[in-house]
């Protein structure tokens, strides 16, 4: 029988789990949430009223909805999202119930197939506007990447190698 090769030595060190993290760099973090929510409103009142007034009214009303109803289906999946959580590190018997984790995810889904069916339908004329509507909080939560990226990198740095 022959036996496999060993790995050869890295030079790499490894990782904890548990690298600390600096507490000013937990409260930036913490607030990402609530950042993203503010970004998300920021640039779905700017963009309604470029439309209303560069476009037309109805893509101003179809981005409008869009972006409520994408604003909506972030709040949702964030609840989901600490639902499951809440499931999943609860003692037995103290867990919030299947039923309502369950609902959480489809049910956004089906309401946003919903509003669109309705709009594609009914209203085709503010379906670019909804389609761009959906998209400002994913723009937000890239923003905010973008920020964290910068400012988490510059608060990590050790003391004298700031700039």
């Amino acid at each position: 029988m022959s036996t496999p090769p060993e790995k050869p030595a890295s030079d790499e060190t490894p990782v904890s789990a548990e690298t600390p993290v600096s507490a000013e760099t937990e409260d930036r973090l913490s607030g990402a949430y609530r950042r993203i929510q503010r970004g998300a409103i920021a640039l779905s009142v700017t963009a309604t009223i470029a439309a209303f007034l560069l476009v037309n009214w109805p893509s101003g009303l179809g981005l409008a909805i869009g972006s409520a109803l994408a604003f909506i289906n972030f709040v949702w999946l964030h609840h989901g999202t600490e639902t499951m959580v809440q499931r999943m590190i609860a003692p037995a018997g103290h867990a919030p119930s299947k039923f309502r984790l369950m609902f959480h995810f489809p049910g956004r889904y089906l309401l946003v197939i919903a509003v669109a069916y309705v709009i594609l339908k009914s209203y085709p004329r503010m379906l670019i506007g909804f389609m761009v509507g959906l998209v400002l909080p994913v723009l937000a939560s890239m923003g905010e990447g973008i920020y964290e990226a910068v400012v988490i990198s510059k608060i990590d740095q050790p003391p004298g190698s700031r700039t």
